[in-house]
């Protein structure tokens, strides 16, 4: 099948931002007050980072919707599984010789199994439940006979997890918006939002002016990043606009996915370097936990300051860190062929 460009900007995109959301975690801006352009800047490039995880399962969704719950299906997740382990055990090393981390063989072990020695791995534990659905989900995906009754379906989805994931979190720190609790019961289950809308856009093409996607992206984040200063009010960061599942960062998401998904690239040498980080995305943000690790110990205890003056630093920090990953990854894909989620030639 002839690989969309388009999908893997996107994918491109979603490993920078994994990378990128990241260096917030692993500095100190979650403890600093929220004052200054400076930090106004980083909350918004927060909130822009945090579409990184609904981009991967709207992929998922766009491109497994023909999937169907047949033995050769299942088979494929066991190369997934070992890719996992293979960065589990690389983790592990790389805490007790660098971190000096000091535990058990059985407690290590127990930290694969629980998905815990590779800090970022939770998205495995999540995609294990989302693969094995997958084929099931796409009988309700054929099941849609009009647009009408998939976007009814799409609306009841963003119901149950993205309304209360936003206005819970608003609700919490503001007492007249109490009125606006929703039940949040089924928020979790918001990666079969994303699946869905994903799978949505492939059967129903979605076709929307670039400039106006761009615009109104830019203007969910502007409102997303002024709530959490008006809410912070020269405090630490204050979450009021939810995580991943939240109706804000949903649209943020699709707008995103709509501005690229369609994109054609006919520069080769372009294509080729996007179609190579885009077959080693889970192997670059699998090997991210490492690489992030190994550069922000180093930026935390020689070069840090102040969040302000560190953020300077913040284009080095992610290509420092992407480059190492790239490197394991490109080494381990050319050395321990694991034929995963492979369905493109790299480099």
């Amino acid at each position: 099948m002839k690989r969309k460009t388009g999908l893997d900007i996107i994918r491109t995109f979603a490993i920078l931002f994994v990378i990128g959301v990241h260096f917030f975690y692993h500095t100190e801006f979650y403890r600093v007050p929220v004052t200054g352009i400076n930090m106004i800047i980083q909350v918004a490039l927060k909130w822009l980072f945090t579409i990184c995880v609904p981009l991967f399962i709207m992929i998922t969704g766009y491109l497994q919707t023909e999937k169907k719950p047949e033995i050769k299906y299942f088979k494929k997740l066991i190369p997934i599984l070992g890719v996992y382990v293979f960065y589990s055990v690389l983790s592990i090393i790389m805490r007790i010789t660098y971190l000096n981390e000091e535990k058990s063989l059985l407690s290590w072990i127990k930290a694969i199994l629980v998905f815990d020695a590779d800090k970022y791995a939770w998205y495995i534990n999540m995609y294990i439940g989302l693969f094995l659905l997958t084929p099931f989900l796409n009988m309700i995906h054929k099941g849609l006979n009009s647009a009408k009754e998939y976007r009814i379906f799409l609306f009841v989805l963003v119901f149950l997890t993205g309304f209360p994931a936003f206005f819970n979190s608003l609700a919490l720190r503001t007492p007249r918006f109490k009125a606006l609790v929703f039940s949040d019961w089924w928020t979790m289950i918001y990666p079969i939002t994303y699946y869905f809308i994903g799978a949505y856009i492939k059967k129903y093409p979605v076709k929307i002016s670039k400039k106006i996607a761009v615009l109104f992206l830019g203007l969910v984040i502007a409102l997303e990043t002024w709530l959490t200063v008006f809410y912070s009010r020269n405090s630490t960061f204050v979450n009021v606009i939810g995580d991943y599942g939240s109706i804000l960062i949903v649209l943020e998401a699709v707008l995103f996915f709509l501005i690229f998904y369609d994109v054609e690239i006919e520069n080769e040498p372009i294509s080729k370097i996007l179609s190579t980080v885009s077959v080693l995305s889970l192997d670059l943000y699998l090997c991210s936990y490492i690489s992030d690790k190994l550069v922000y110990v180093y930026l935390m205890k020689n070069i840090f300051k102040s969040q302000q003056q560190i953020m300077f630093y913040f284009i080095f920090a992610v290509a420092a860190s992407f480059s190492i990953a790239f490197v394991i990854a490109f080494i381990r894909y050319k050395a321990v062929r694991l034929k995963s989620v492979q369905n493109g030639k790299i480099l």
